[in-house]
């Protein structure tokens, strides 16, 4: 594994619209360092610049999305398992577990980052310029580590330099198959029995990304229902080792798996969470979909993340999160592609939205909570989701502002669902009016990885991605 090459497109650049957490300057200007670091932002062009040397961006430059979950071997599983096999209960999250299970038996660890490369390649032509890989694929097909304990793991790091993405890595921790049950035959490429292989694999993992800028290591208890109080203690200490070390775990996405905890362990799940580990602005929840409100109060009130993923939690029949109460308590949420059975920053933030106008009936999504930007509903959505999901996975991204990592989106002005938007609009325009990509360039740590809407390795990418699916 080779570490992104900052500092490739660094210099000095004039966009026609750029996003500001306050507004938008029109044009502004910003100068980007060799480490792929933005350096300065400025309202007018500096006197010193030499005109000859500056980049003209005519798009509306905007902050890339940081993607805060995703199972990227799941892409390969996309569209092959919608059910319609007859399962006596009916479809659901539980048939496609099973399906999903099947799939994973047959990766091998070329397959694995071959498919995540790909996913990773839509992702940044989408708009997402980090990623929260939540991996749990450790061990070989009969359940036994690799000679390198770490194969899997390194795996998703080469994906991610192979496309550019920056990364948040967190290997997730599996060591029952459910609360008081043993781990079944179809999860035993996840389960570390011993913990304390789990730490050794999170170090080791910490020292490779050491050498990446771009590359970030978390921690990720799978469940409530597929770790213990003692699993939970040792986490603790494995994340104390680093400290802002980003956690991120699964929690009430389904009704069964709350009527699980309360019958086995006499809580419901965020409850019992809440009531064994000190949940604080490190962690992210994923889902919460069936969250009580005094539950959620108790999230929002802790400053953790959650993690939403309307497309994966549609179509796998989950639910919809409470978001209009829950953001009203101040609560931080972000956005992540999950299943991957569709990648698409727009289409995640269009469905968040429009699930609670449904559920609502009523356009204003998002409450008045005093903290709003500038802008209108799609501003207000984009940025929140920006905020947190940066903060999620512990990532120097988030904001155009000096400091910050160069992770830029450029929106196509020409692409006919941006024509007639001025900065005020054109969010609403992108997220709620748009059906073609208008995603023209994105860059990564100061590096170009997309131009004209087209990844620079997409097509050796997708014809490597293409032999490995005809064949599973």
């Amino acid at each position: 594994m080779s570490a992104t090459r900052p500092g490739r497109d660094a210099g000095q650049y004039r966009a026609a619209h750029l996003h500001l957490p306050d507004g938008w300057l029109s044009p502004g200007y910003l100068e980007i360092d060799t480490a792929g670091i933005i350096a300065a932002v400025h309202a007018d062009q500096p006197p010193t610049w030499d005109l000859a040397e500056v980049r003209r961006l005519d798009g509306f430059v905007l902050p890339g999305m940081a993607n805060l979950h995703s199972h990227a071997h799941q892409r390969g599983l996309a569209g092959k398992a919608e059910g319609g096999a007859g399962a006596a209960s009916g479809e659901n999250f539980w048939t496609w577990r099973t399906q999903m299970y099947a799939f994973v038996e047959r990766l091998s660890p070329d397959d694995l980052e071959v498919i995540a490369t790909q996913a990773y390649v839509e992702m940044l032509k989408a708009g997402f310029t980090t990623v929260g890989e939540f991996h749990y694929l450790h061990h070989d097909q009969n359940g036994q580590p690799y000679a390198n304990p770490a194969e899997l793991s390194e795996r998703i790091l080469s994906a991610a330099d192979a496309s550019g993405i920056a990364l948040t890595l967190l290997p997730v921790l599996y060591t029952r198959g459910g609360i008081g049950k043993a781990p079944s035959h179809e999860q035993r490429r996840f389960v570390h029995e011993d913990v304390g292989k789990f730490a050794q694999l999170v170090e080791h993992l910490l020292t490779l990304v050491a050498s990446n800028p771009v590359w970030r290591v978390g921690i990720a208890p799978h469940s409530v229902r597929a770790v213990t109080g003692d699993d939970l203690a040792a986490l603790s200490t494995i994340a104390d080792r680093d400290p802002g070390m980003p956690v991120h775990i699964h929690v009430a996405e389904q009704t069964g798996e709350v009527d699980e905890c309360v019958a086995l362990l006499g809580m419901r799940p965020i409850d019992w969470l809440l009531a064994h580990v000190e949940v604080d602005d490190r962690w992210t929840l994923i889902h919460a979909t069936h969250g009580s409100p005094e539950e959620l109060d108790a999230v929002a009130a802790s400053g953790a993340t959650v993690g939403l993923c309307p497309i994966t939690e549609a179509n796998l029949g989950d639910g919809i999160f409470p978001l209009r109460d829950y953001h009203q308590q101040g609560g931080r949420w972000g956005i992540g592609t999950d299943s991957n059975v569709a990648i698409s920053l727009v289409d995640e933030l269009r469905l968040l939205d429009y699930g609670q106008r449904l559920l609502h009936r009523r356009r204003d999504t998002l409450p008045a909570t005093g903290q709003e930007t500038v802008g209108g509903p799609g501003r207000r959505l984009f940025d929140h989701a920006l905020m947190s999901g940066a903060r999620s996975l512990g990532q120097p991204v988030g904001a155009i502002r000096p400091g910050m990592r160069a992770g830029l989106i450029e929106l196509d002005p020409d692409a006919a669902p941006m024509l007639g938007h001025r900065p005020d609009t054109v969010l609403d325009g992108w997220i709620f009016a748009s059906s073609t990509p208008v995603v023209r360039n994105v860059m990564v740590g100061g590096e170009w990885v997309v131009r004209d809407g087209h990844h620079i390795r997409e097509r050796e990418v997708l014809e490597q991605f293409r032999a490995v699916v005809s064949r599973l």
